[in-house]
């Protein structure tokens, strides 16, 4: 949910509450201040009723033609004057239905005889007042929040366009581009506060990435360079004709483990690459094609450990994906060079391919590691393995910089990746 759209919610959810609780309060006031004015109304008859005849002497009985007024000699006498308010229902003659009064009862006392007085007064119903007050409580109420919300947005949208703007650059940065990032000075200090930090934070990681880019080519081919020179060195001393047998397992040994270091330290590079994002090159790949060439490379493999393998019928069509060719590449030998190095002496491979994924299955022995772990760096079957340990792991890293989906499973003695594109 956007900022904007949040803060007005949260404004809704405050406005709704005072205008249920204002309409409520601004009725009582009105139905108060009506009744009041009503009592009054009723009151000023009644001083005009007494001026005019009630100090008279004479007798005085009468009932006014609608029923409003009605005066009566008391039978009984009264120590003083009373009066007394209240609400009715009559029928009114020019309405000809029935309609709410305010009534005025009073027992009023004089020298010569006392009455009782009735005045009644039409006064607006309750739900009618309560209808017209909401509704035109709710109308004002409705354009004052309507007004606010427009205001509000127009505003609101113009104050956070420099950091709208803000999210975007970063949301583009990249860091494999030459070009730095800027952010504008705004006027709004909070965000110039931002972009100054923005700025300053990019600007670092800029020189911290180049930096740490440089070191690790650098460190890559400088590795390589002695790593060259003793194997060349240890191919000499292999060829000699006065070592013992004792020495030449010796320099054997050496000789392997400069091999180990050099895949370890090729793909550590590789691996470093990878999660950089320094592979720009995309164009579409024939998955199908590429498996062909890579079962090629392996066939030697293949028909030493007697494997026989077996491609789904759907691996037959063309699957175009867009990466980069050369972690393509990476991806299909890691994989299917893992499943033939895995496997067992007469074993089995299948090969699974669609639109929606990739995947390789192959006889094998249980796994000595947890499933988990199995695309984390340096998990390998057994620490004699010639292996280096990070060939899933590269899988994984390569996936993961595609957002693909990679699964491994084992059941019945058929181990199990697929890639789900």
């Amino acid at each position: 949910m956007k900022l904007l759209t949040k803060t007005s919610l949260l404004y809704l959810l405050f406005a709704v509450p005072v205008m249920i609780v204002s309409s409520f309060i601004c009725f009582e006031l009105i139905h108060d201040e009506v009744i009041e004015s009503t009592d009054d109304s009723l009151m000023r008859d009644f001083n005009r009723l007494e001026t005019k005849y009630l100090t008279k002497d004479s007798l005085i009985s009468f009932t006014s033609f609608n029923g409003e007024i009605s005066v009566k000699p008391s039978l009984e006498r009264y120590s003083q004057t009373s009066f007394s308010y209240s609400n009715a229902t009559m029928y009114d003659e020019y309405e000809d239905e029935m309609l709410p009064f305010r009534v005025l009862k009073v027992m009023y006392h004089c020298p010569v005889r006392d009455y009782d007085i009735i005045i009644r007064k039409i006064h607006l119903e309750s739900d009618e007042l309560m209808e017209e007050i909401v509704a035109s409580i709710s109308f004002m109420f409705g354009l004052l929040l309507a007004g606010f919300f427009a205001i509000n947005f127009f505003i609101s949208k113009n104050l956070w366009h420099p950091f709208y703007k803000t999210l975007a650059l970063l949301g583009n940065y990249d860091l494999n581009k030459k070009n730095t990032v800027k952010f504008d000075t705004v006027s709004i200090q909070e965000f110039k506060q931002l972009n100054h930090a923005l700025n300053k934070m990019t600007e670092k990681i800029q020189d911290d990435y180049r930096n740490l880019k440089e070191f690790t080519e650098n460190a890559s081919h400088e590795i390589q360079t002695p790593l060259a020179i003793i194997r060349s060195k240890l191919e000499l001393m292999i060829q000699a004709e006065n070592i013992s047998a004792e020495q030449m397992r010796q320099v054997q040994e050496i000789y392997e483990s400069t091999n180990r270091l050099s895949k370890l330290n090729q793909s550590l590079l590789l691996l470093a690459k990878i999660e950089n994002r320094q592979f720009h090159d995309e164009q579409n790949v024939d998955l199908k094609n590429l498996i062909e060439k890579k079962l090629e490379q392996f066939e030697d493999l293949i028909t030493f450990k007697n494997i026989s393998l077996r491609i789904g019928p759907s691996a037959d069509n063309n699957v175009p994906l867009k990466m980069n060719v050369q972690l393509a590449d990476i991806l299909l030998s890691n994989i299917i060079g893992n499943a033939i190095r895995h496997n067992i002496m007469g074993g089995e491979i299948r090969i699974h391919l669609d639109n929606r994924a990739f995947s390789v299955s192959n006889t094998g022995n249980p796994l000595s590691i947890a499933p988990g772990k199995i695309f984390e760096r340096f998990q390998k079957e057994s620490p004699s393995d010639d292996s280096v340990g990070l060939g899933l792991a590269i899988v994984k890293q390569i996936c993961n910089a595609y957002n693909f989906n990679i699964n491994y499973s084992y059941s019945k003695g058929i181990h199990a990746i697929t890639i789900t594109f």
